[in-house]
């Protein structure tokens, strides 16, 4: 199928930090898209903290995601794909890889504090 095709594709092209949090966004937005109402409502809350994250670098004195809040919204997807079905599963197993594979090219806020 093409679609698979795309998808296996896309996960192993290397990409800028930025782009695996984008490619989050989309596949949760995807997700969302084929997600009964309780899974719904939670993915719309986790694509809000990406948003939030992403978009943080513009508001925040320390600028980009945090590892950890990003690390958390991986773990938060882990729980969630044994609550959600079918092709819903799929997209938020490969949006959490994306978190896995931006925390693992140094994306998010690793320098040392205080100096």
């Amino acid at each position: 199928m093409t679609n698979d095709a795309n998808d296996a594709a896309e996960s192993d092209e290397p990409h800028e930090p930025d782009e695996h949090l984008k490619r989050v966004r989309e596949r949760l937005q995807r997700a969302a898209e084929t997600a009964d109402r309780p899974v719904d409502t939670q993915l719309h809350s986790i694509t809000a903290g990406v948003f939030e994250e992403q978009d943080g670098d513009l508001t925040q004195s320390e600028p980009g995601p945090k590892v950890d809040r990003i690390a958390e919204v991986a773990e938060k997807l882990d729980g969630l794909t044994e609550e959600a079905s079918g092709e819903t599963v799929k997209h938020i197993r490969i949006a959490r890889d994306h978190c896995r594979e931006y925390l693992a090219e140094g994306g998010g806020d690793e320098q040392p504090r205080g100096g």
